[in-house]
Order: C-alpha cells, then sequence, then structure tokens
C-alpha cells in the first residue's frame, strides 16, 4: 500500500522501509560497537525513533510495486575462518568441521534481478588474506565458531552453517590454521525443523602436503542438515574462485 511503513530490529540492526508512489526509503541504524550475541529480531512501530547516526537510502521508480521482499544473503567477500585452537587431521583421516558465519539481509522487489539494498546484519571487520600486501584479497574477520559436532554449534539467527569436510589422503599429518571461506560461491538453504540456514558443502581433499588441496562445492548440504528448503543461489559463480582457492590453508 503507498504510504505504507514497516519496521524491524535485526540484532542490533533497526531498518524501516517505506513505500511511496514513485520511490522506496529505506532508513537504518547501526550502533558504532555491534554485539554479535544479539541473534533475536522483532516487529517495531512504524514511528519507533532510531538512534543516531541514521542512513536512509531512496530509490527511484516510475511506479512502486505492491511488495518488497526480504531475504537473508551470505556475505559478499570471503570470509576468513581460524580456529581457536589449531585443527590436525592425521594421514588418512577424515571429517567435517561446521563452521558459521554472518548473513546479511537483501530487499527485492517484483521485475528486479538485483536487490534494491543488501547489507549486513551484523557487519564483520575488513581483514586481508594472503602471504604478502600484494597477492591476496579483501576478506571479512569474524568470531567464528568451529564444532565437529554440530549439536555442540549454537543455533544462530542470523548466521549460516557451512560444512566444510576434509580428507589427508596423503602420508603427512595436515595442520589447519586458517582458511579464507569462499561464502559468496555457496548457495543458500534453511531448515525448518532445526531453524538453521545452511549452504552446500564444501569438500577438501589434500593429496600431496607440497601442493594446494583440491576444493569442490558441492551440490548438498550434509546428512546433519535434514531437510532444507532453498533460499539464495551463489552471489558469484565458480569460475570467480580460483584465486580463493589458491590461500585456503
Amino acid at each position: 500500500m503507498v504510504g505504507q511503513t514497516r519496521a524491524w530490529r535485526l540484532g542490533s540492526l533497526y531498518m524501516r522501509i517505506t513505500r511511496s508512489i514513485n520511490e522506496w526509503q529505506l532508513e537504518y541504524h547501526r550502533p558504532r560497537h555491534q554485539n554479535e550475541n544479539m541473534q533475536d529480531w522483532e516487529i517495531l512501530d512504524m514511528d519507533t525513533a532510531f538512534s543516531e547516526p541514521t542512513v536512509l537510502e531512496r530509490y527511484m521508480f516510475a511506479h512502486t510495486g505492491d511488495s518488497l521482499s526480504l531475504y537473508p544473503r551470505l556475505a559478499d567477500r570471503s570470509v576468513i575462518v581460524k580456529p581457536i585452537n589449531p585443527i590436525f587431521i592425521p594421514a588418512g583421516q577424515q571429517g567435517t568441521l561446521f563452521v558459521s558465519t554472518p548473513l546479511w539481509t537483501a530487499g527485492f522487489v517484483g521485475g528486479q534481478r538485483e536487490p534494491l539494498f543488501d547489507i549486513a546484519i551484523n557487519r564483520p571487520k575488513d581483514s586481508w588474506f594472503g602471504p604478502d600486501t600484494i597477492k591476496g584479497e579483501l576478506c571479512y574477520a569474524t568470531p567464528v565458531e568451529g564444532r565437529t559436532d554440530l549439536r555442540q554449534l549454537v543455533p544462530r539467527a542470523f548466521r549460516a552453517v557451512t560444512p566444510v569436510h576434509f580428507h589427508n589422503t596423503s602420508n603427512t599429518l595436515l595442520q589447519l590454521d586458517r582458511m579464507n571461506l569462499p561464502v559468496q560461491a555457496l548457495p543458500l538453504f534453511h531448515c525448518s525443523d532445526s531453524g538453521r540456514i545452511w549452504t552446500s558443502q564444501i569438500r577438501v581433499v589434500q593429496d600431496t602436503p607440497n601442493r594446494p588441496p583440491r576444493i569442490r562445492i558441492e551440490n548438498r548440504t550434509p546428512p546433519q542438515a535434514g531437510q532444507v528448503a532453498f533460499i539464495q543461489p551463489p552471489r558469484i559463480g565458480e569460475g570467480g574462485l580460483f584465486h580463493m582457492f589458491d590461500s585456503f590453508f
């Protein structure tokens, strides 16, 4: 309806969307220091006052449609995953590490393939991943819980679970200190039973200690995910991933 306004609090992010005849408006407030542990949400009164500073974005149309839909998305850059303690995979062994990364929220309207807006709910810190300041890429760094037992990974409304399956087929011990998770190349799914949001599984095979591992994005979630429903496709195709995988370990 023209003139209608809706407002929400997603974690510590406050946002308000208003429709007029010829434009959509997005107003939001993000605290300077966001609390990652705030994983709840609520619907607010449309005239709720936001703290300063606020951001106002306006999107002009010949005539606005009847609806705007909000969808979760994965981050628009790779996310550095660094376990608190190093993880070792002995020769011939394999296992799955479940990690969670922050979600964005995107607003889609009919007739538009790309979202009007695409913002982080809890924006992670910028970081650099690479051997030096020339070779590498700009990523995000965020506190990451990595668990080999999914039951120990606390469900969070604004984080998606990525299963990374490691298989060490070499004859030496493999040490995982950190990895550069290419979340923008992963599709997104939702499990209504558990309430978790999932990505597809990444499979990492280490054949030779002195060579990069073989990495494949699988077209499925692990059995532990249960029945899932598709939400969003990857942001980018696999063709843009080779430079990311060079520094996976």
